[in-house]
């Protein structure tokens, strides 16, 4: 009975021990998960962080630069030899006349191989030669392009063109077309400018009472902005 009793009261004393040690064994893996979850909350931060108005203008100012495209322009000056052939009278019995103009070229492209082309005229004609003056010459035209190798284009103005000659008052007008035979210098040297050697042919007008036509050669000069 003696040893019964105390093995009863031994147990019952050290109860209180095994109780607190079991908790402790319990805490640690507590402890050891702590930092594993602390470390997406260190990472939100920077997801949510604000995007500043700099930031903005930048990106709108990328996507601006992405999507516009230059604007393609050109200059041209021509020197134009012309034939004034008269059919009806009071020019009879002659019936034709030569004469001549600087001839002022602006165009730009409105579609791939296709532009619109402004002419304006000076007279350049020698009086003194027999020549009629060129009062004025006004035109526009639509012009398809091809390019037959890296240094010849053609081009095929087609449009409408406005002529006066001799003091006459005078305007002649109508459908007028040619062709011109153009060389990009640039395409032998990429280093130059991009100026083109021109040259062609040009119906002005061209109805029952009259024709002009004539020869043209000169520069023209591609740029864009």
């Amino acid at each position: 009975m003696n040893q019964s009793l105390i093995a009863l009261l031994a147990l019952v004393l050290a109860a209180p021990a095994v109780a607190q040690d079991e908790p402790a064994a319990e805490e640690a893996p507590a402890a050891e998960e702590a930092p594993a979850e602390e470390a997406p909350a260190d990472e939100a931060p920077a997801a949510d962080a604000p995007v500043t108005e700099e930031e903005v203008a930048g990106e709108e100012a990328a996507a601006d630069e992405g999507s516009s495209e230059p604007w393609a322009l050109y200059f041209g000056a021509d020197y134009v030899n012309t034939r004034l052939s008269v059919s009806a009278p009071p020019s009879a019995p002659a019936a034709e006349f030569d004469s001549s103009m600087i001839r002022v070229r602006a165009g730009t492209a409105i579609l791939d191989g296709i532009g619109l082309e402004l002419h304006y005229g000076v007279d350049q004609a020698d009086e003194a030669a027999g020549e009629v003056t060129t009062d004025a010459y006004y035109g526009a035209f639509i012009v398809p392009t091809a390019k037959v190798i890296e240094v010849l284009e053609l081009a095929f103005p087609v449009g409408y063109a406005r002529s006066e000659f001799d003091n006459s008052g005078e305007a002649l007008g109508s459908i007028a077309y040619g062709i011109d035979v153009e060389v990009p210098i640039k395409g032998l040297w990429s280093a130059l400018p991009d100026v083109r050697l021109t040259g062609g042919w040009m119906v002005y007008y061209q109805k029952s009472d009259a024709r002009v036509y004539g020869a043209n050669f000169g520069l023209r000069y591609d740029f864009a902005l």
